[in-house]
């Protein structure tokens, strides 16, 4: 639930509107983050990369309450994702790690959280993004690490050396 002090909300956009919706944000003054990846797109007369949208129809906007009404008549935004009628709010920390899967260069899959074979909840151990916990979702030598995005119910996957990961004791 959203209060006076800006938090990160899911704002779901019109297809393929992502990152107009993104500059408008921005042009407007409101800190938003479009995470974005790149992607070898074939064409009959040549290739090129492209940065491409990671969720597909998502920006984060950080914003207070009172801006709500604001965000979501901006052109190209569709809704602000709502759990039981509220807004809902993204964690800085899953932000952040968003940022640091996607600064990781590895191949990144984005999965809903109902596609998932939930396993165990696993730490990473080392490396940069040593500490932080996510879901096994393979168990294979390289791992499937999931990082759930609650807010919005989708999940990041990516892979890890399974070496890499521990299991977190459930409480």
């Amino acid at each position: 639930m959203l209060n006076a002090e800006p938090q990160w909300v899911a704002v779901y956009t019109h297809p393929r509107a992502e990152k107009k919706v993104a500059e408008y944000l921005e042009k407007h003054g409101y800190e938003c983050y479009l995470p974005l990846r790149r992607e070898l797109h074939k064409w009959s007369d040549r290739r090129q990369w492209v940065e491409t949208p990671l969720l597909k129809s998502y920006v984060f906007a950080r914003i207070t309450e009172r801006q709500v009404s604001l965000v979501q008549g901006m052109p190209g935004v569709a809704f602000l994702v709502r759990f039981a009628g509220k807004v809902a709010v993204v964690r800085d920390e899953e932000i952040t790690m968003i940022k640091l899967m996607i600064a990781s260069e590895k191949e990144l899959f984005v999965k809903g959280l109902e596609q998932l074979r939930r396993g165990r909840k696993v730490r990473i151990n080392s490396g940069y993004m040593e500490g932080w916990e996510g879901v096994l979702v393979s168990d294979c030598e390289e791992g499937n690490f999931a990082v759930e995005i609650k807010g919005i119910s989708m999940a990041i996957v990516m892979q890890v050396e399974g070496s890499l990961l521990s299991v977190v004791e459930e409480e």
